[in-house]
């Protein structure tokens, strides 16, 4: 495979997976409102107007975050199950697409930088309120275990170049998710 192709791919795949994750993350939470009755306008970052009690409010605020762990742990099989045989060899597209849904719960790092500086608190916070439990702990918990799938998911590829494809699939990722939040989202769903 030659370098650019090395680099290109899984930069390409963040590019396009990470803005989907964040729009099927959102879609979950209006998908689980409609639901429960809730009516509710879908935007590219949020989900406004949903009148909730505490007990629904709890169901559609998870409705993200599982759907995320669902394609978490699909794109974990996924990969594993392409990687079994072929330890050695140089990862496909297919390996990278299932490496990038394996890693959108890369989502989750962001509870290893601290409090938001958004004044909305991240859905993990107010589930582990919800359940009793301190703010922190599910952001916490859930940063561990995207630490745990990122270092599972570089160990399965071939040693000797895994680093730069990866850094290249996080500056694809989170370019992807800049245009998403500031371009493309605004402009299909304002």
């Amino acid at each position: 495979m030659s370098p650019a192709r090395k680099y290109l791919v899984p930069f390409l795949c963040a590019l396009v997976a990470c803005p989907a994750f964040v729009f099927l993350h959102e879609l979950a939470h209006y998908i689980a409102g409609a639901c429960l009755g809730f009516g509710g306008k879908l935007h590219y970052g949020q989900v406004t107007g949903i009148r909730l009690t505490w007990q629904s409010d709890a169901l559609v605020t998870a409705a993200g975050p599982l759907l995320q762990a669902g394609l978490a742990v699909a794109g974990f099989v996924w990969l594993c199950n392409l990687r079994r045989e072929r330890r050695e060899a140089a990862p496909t597209l297919d390996d990278w697409l299932a490496t990038t849904l394996a890693l959108n719960a890369g989502r989750w790092l962001r509870g290893l930088t601290g409090p938001p500086s958004n004044p909305q608190p991240p859905d993990e916070a107010l589930l582990s309120r919800a359940i009793g439990l301190p703010s922190w702990f599910l952001p916490y918990l859930l940063a561990l275990a995207a630490v745990i799938a990122l270092i599972a998911c570089v160990r399965l590829l071939p040693p000797g170049g895994r680093l730069l494809p990866f850094l290249s699939m996080g500056l694809g990722g989170a370019i992807g998710i800049h245009l998403w939040m500031n371009i493309v989202g605004p402009f299909l769903l304002p």
